[in-house]
């Protein structure tokens, strides 16, 4: 995995274990590891898609997902470590405003146990609260507000959220290499600034807010034993059975029903082959498996329609984004006024309008806005046709259900028929069928009473948790109270990381490599960040700044959750095809920015950060997306890749997240 092995861990962060996408007929899963984890291939194969689930698990407020993952897939569930407690989240994606659900447990157990529910934004409060607050108390990071405009006194006072620290933990696409990282210059980007302090304990209140955080988190503390107390006792008084005694009756009532089924099967058989009528009755119950057949085939058409569709409505609104940039490029050729040259909006080549107005006549001629009218009316009854099929799978499903159910009634009817027949066995058959649905019963109720058991575990292991977390900010406390960091200390260590970062990826011309006080931002030879007009050398720099500021986290007590997802390492290196306009292509050059070297040694650098923080005995995770992999890296660290997708599929290699939406 590109991590040095070590005996002692200290997870005080985050650890992704796995994510599953739950599908209508079968789930997609990631495994993920500690240390560096890497998802590449083919573009337009759900990658991105998967950093985007998690980043949705994590309290984003939306979530645009593609086609087949909307065809396909009913919710989304990641199983995570967070502080070295394991919990699975479980959040549904076509309804961003309902419950999270969190299972204190791992994902083998989630039905033995119920979950909490929290509102995924601060709208409205949840049953247990909200997610972000969730995730703050679980990682040990104080809830606190700061000034929406810090160097105002008067300012108001707004949440720091779990999201806003996250923005640490996430480089996403299009912030990979952008002027305008983190926010900068924006209210976004102060709150960003303040987010900074906050994660190193640089804020003027950080003893403060440590002392009301320790408060509070004691006050949670006396309210979670109190509550374990009270139904401990009732259970007590109830003379509700222990763990180990609900465990014993459940092997017995497993053992009592399976002995009842096993015995009625018996008489059944005994049954049938005394019984003439017997094929009759077979006749009408392989009648009804027919009809079920064929409806389980009308919901798999359904299914291929829904997909078909959407498909459809995608294509038609590619039509009109081409055919709307057709009419901005008519406007702007038969323009009075304009400018020498151009970017073309079709391929972003440089056009010289004096040349081009020569040669085109541009008419006032409707055809095109006919031609968008038209498509905007198929891509609507497109979707409508996709919500009518998902409509019409529903009703499939309703009555596949009715037709079990009937098959069910027939069996019985069938039980009884011949029963009727057969005398001597019915008063077996009634006492096994007596034996069987009483062994079904207690069943059932024992595997209630074991989840409220298990559920006061679970108030217990919160007690321990709000205990661990007590301990840790009184530690934090007690550093701050004995030596607050500055702002000087913190910025030079981080800029101390990113010069060894910038050295090893290899760039040139390397001096005055730090970070600026005010904005947090990098400096390159005496250069802001946003002042560097090579898109290359931004997305090196920016990489390296969210690894500096991670691998600097864990050099001290901190509020980073040691967690990083990058987006697309060759933005702007030559490695897609994409072409950018906001970077000066002669820097670029100039730079050397697609030197394969330079790619290879920014995915040898995370290997190096990664195997330095576990040798401190830091447990850390890194999930990057790319379309290519340098091939030494690939066969150097093959148990850091996760996923890697072909679109064709070809030598039985993944086709894609949703791995069978080319095969309906």
């Amino acid at each position: 995995m590109g991590c040095a092995a070590v005996k002692k861990e200290n997870n005080k962060g985050i650890l992704i274990d796995q994510l599953v996408l739950v599908g209508h007929k079968k789930d997609y899963v990631i495994p993920f590891v500690k240390g560096v984890n890497i998802i590449f291939g083919d573009s337009a194969t759900g990658k991105s898609s998967i950093l985007e689930c998690i980043n949705y698990l994590f309290g984003s407020s939306k979530f645009v997902f593609d086609e087949e993952i909307e065809a396909a897939v009913k919710y989304v569930m990641m199983q995570v470590a967070l502080g070295g407690v394991t919990y699975v989240i479980k959040r549904d994606i076509f309804d961003v405003d309902a419950e999270v659900e969190v299972y204190a447990s791992d994902f083998d157990s989630i039905n033995k146990i119920f979950p909490k529910k929290y509102s995924p934004n601060y709208a409205q409060e949840g049953r247990d609260g909200y997610l972000s607050d969730f995730y703050l108390a679980a990682l040990g990071m104080p809830l606190l507000t700061v000034r929406q405009a810090p160097t105002k006194v008067d300012s108001e006072h707004v949440r720091l959220s779990f999201r806003d620290v996250f923005k640490y933990c996430y480089l996403k696409q299009d912030d990979v290499g952008a002027k305008a990282l983190l926010g900068d210059g924006s209210f976004v980007g102060a709150k960003a600034r303040e987010t900074f302090k906050y994660i190193f304990n640089l804020l003027d209140s950080a003893i403060s807010d440590l002392q009301n955080q320790l408060s509070v988190a004691t006050a949670e503390q006396r309210k979670a034993k109190d509550t374990y107390d009270v139904v401990s006792g009732f259970l007590r008084a109830v003379e509700f059975k222990t763990e180990f005694d609900l465990d014993d009756a459940r092997v017995d009532a497993e053992n009592r029903q399976s002995l009842a089924s096993d015995e009625l099967d018996r008489i059944g058989k005994a049954i049938t082959e005394n019984n003439e009528s017997y094929a009759a009755f077979k006749a009408v119950l392989s009648t009804l498996t027919l009809k079920i057949k064929d409806s389980e085939k009308e919901i798999d058409n359904a299914d291929r329609l829904v997909e078909q569709y959407l498909r459809l409505r995608n294509d038609y609104q590619s039509d009109i984004d081409k055919l709307n940039a057709i009419k901005k490029t008519k406007g702007l050729i038969g323009a009075d006024q304009y400018e020498k040259q151009f970017s073309c909006p079709l391929c972003e080549s440089q056009l010289d309008l004096k040349n081009v107005k020569h040669s085109f006549d541009i008419s006032a001629d409707e055809n095109v806005n006919q031609d968008i009218n038209s498509i905007t009316r198929r891509m609507r009854e497109a979707d409508r046709l996709a919500t009518r099929e998902r409509t019409r799978r529903d009703q499939l499903i309703s009555e596949l259900e009715l037709l079990n159910e009937e098959q069910s009634r027939a069996r019985r009817m069938l039980d009884e028929e011949m029963g009727s027949a057969t005398t001597p066995y019915l008063a077996e058959r009634d006492t096994w069928s007596f034996e069987l649905a009483k062994a079904s019963e207690e069943l059932e109720s024992i595997e209630r009473n074991l989840k409220i058991r298990n559920q006061l575990k679970s108030i217990f292991k919160e007690v321990d948790e709000i205990e661990e977390r007590i301990l840790k900010i009184q530690n934090e406390l007690r550093e701050l109270q004995n030596k607050a960091p500055s702002v000087s200390e913190v910025v030079g260590g981080i800029g101390d990381i990113l010069e060894a970062y910038l050295r090893k990826v290899n760039i040139s011309d390397i001096r005055d490599v730090q970070i600026n006080e005010r904005s947090f931002l990098p400096i390159l030879r005496n250069r802001e960040y946003r002042d560097i007009t090579s898109g290359g050398l931004r997305t090196i720099l920016s990489i390296g700044y969210f690894l500096s500021v991670l691998e600097f986290s864990t050099t001290r007590f901190s509020n980073h959750p040691k967690f990083l997802m990058i987006d697309t390492v060759g933005k702007y290196l030559g490695k897609t095809d994409a072409k950018y306009s906001d970077t000066n292509l002669a820097e670029d050059r100039r730079e050397g920015t697609s030197d394969p070297g330079k790619y290879k040694n920014i995915y040898q650098a995370m290997m190096d950060a990664c195997d330095r923080i576990e040798k401190r005995s830091e447990a850390v995770q890194i999930i990057v997306v790319d379309n290519d992999l340098p091939e030494i890296i690939e066969n150097t660290y093959p148990g850091s890749i996760a996923a890697y997708f072909r679109g064709d599929g070809r030598n039985g290699i993944s086709r894609g997240l949703i791995d069978d939406a080319h095969l309906k």
